[in-house]
């Protein structure tokens, strides 16, 4: 898939497995970790946006994108290594760690278990945020495998259609073809592990989390489990649903922004 003329992709050797990854601008690093079905070109059009004053670095997760997609691997645990073994294989030196959903997760749950390896976090609305699912894990992977069939069986153009259609015409192929790129073991990333908020505790660095648009009682429980970060702020982001950064661009970035450059 075709990236921007500024943006180069490579592969760096993590937990084992061979990661592949985005890089594009120069600066204090931040590193984007996708979501579910995604890959690390999601983080095309932010990253662009960053690159006049960060190096940027999206990779792909195991099974998906350009990675490797092992049979094993795919629990939170490993998603920690794969992550601290790309920072350490990149060389990166207090990388900013950015996460969307279950990405968001990985992030959270590594900064909480290696304090000292982030400059500071972004949580883009975080997987499993206060509580588990209700439903089982093997529920929840046979979920995933029948989404991934379904979305395998429409042609991009469809995907486009049904999803992207306000999107570049460009960036909208990276997100259509991001299914075709992830392997039938990514339903294993379902996998019993503790909420995301569970792990504020163990947070040193600055924290910024932002969340999709909430009814009342939901945005006051998300603030009081963010009160247990020792130095973090919640954000509602007004309209926006689970992709924060695609559904509300620009009130989203303002607060990425805001937050790196007071780090």
């Amino acid at each position: 898939m075709t990236l921007p003329d500024d943006w180069t992709a490579g592969t760096v050797r993590a937990n084992g497995i061979d990661l592949g990854y985005y890089r594009t601008g120069e600066g204090p690093p931040v590193v984007l970790a996708h979501g579910m079905f995604d890959s690390g070109r999601r983080w095309v059009p932010l990253g662009s946006d960053l690159a006049d004053e960060h190096e940027v670095i999206a990779y792909d997760a195991r099974g998906h994108g350009r990675s490797d997609a092992p049979e094993s691997g795919y629990d939170i645990d490993s998603r920690i290594a794969d992550l601290v073994g790309l920072v350490e294989g990149l060389d990166l030196a207090d990388p900013v760690l950015v996460g969307h959903s279950m990405g968001a997760a990985t992030v959270a749950l590594a900064a909480a278990e290696h304090p000292d390896l982030p400059r500071g976090l972004v949580l883009e609305d975080p997987s499993r945020f206060r509580r588990r699912p209700e439903m089982s894990v093997e529920a929840a992977r046979s979920a995933a495998r029948e989404r991934l069939k379904e979305a395998k069986a429409q042609s991009v153009a469809e995907r486009i259609d049904e999803h992207y259609d306000d999107c570049d015409p460009d960036h909208a192929r990276r997100l259509a073809a991001a299914v075709d790129d992830c392997s039938p073991h990514i339903a294993k990333l379902a996998q019993e592990h503790r909420p995301v908020a569970a792990a504020f505790d163990g947070i040193t660095r600055p924290t910024l989390v932002l969340r999709r648009d909430l009814d009342v009682p939901d945005r006051v429980d998300d603030l009081n489990a963010a009160d247990r970060l020792t130095d973090g702020r919640l954000v509602h982001i007004p309209d926006a649903g689970h992709y924060v950064f695609r559904d509300a661009s620009d009130a989203a970035t303002a607060e990425l922004r805001t937050f790196l450059r007071r780090l």
